[in-house]
């Protein structure tokens, strides 16, 4: 009986390095480009325009609201 115990707890102890270590690897950044991509060029000039100034601009959208803030359980310890 103890020593079922002990070989549970070793399997224990091993998932659990295993899951610490297996949760840091990567890297925390976005996501690279494949070699092959490019970025999409810049759509031709048309004649007449200068660039920046729009004779019929549409309005500029209203701000959102900003979102609700929700409450967890383990916000006390966070802040």
């Amino acid at each position: 009986m103890r020593r079922n115990i002990g070989i549970v707890l070793r399997t224990v102890v091993i998932a659990l390095v295993g899951a610490v270590v297996l949760a840091g690897c990567g890297r925390k950044s976005a996501l690279d480009p494949p070699p092959a991509a490019q970025a999409a060029p810049p759509p031709p000039a048309q004649p007449g325009l200068v660039p920046g100034l729009a004779t019929s601009a549409p309005p500029p959208a209203p701000a959102a609201p900003p979102p609700r803030e929700r409450k967890f359980i383990l916000d006390p310890l966070l802040d």
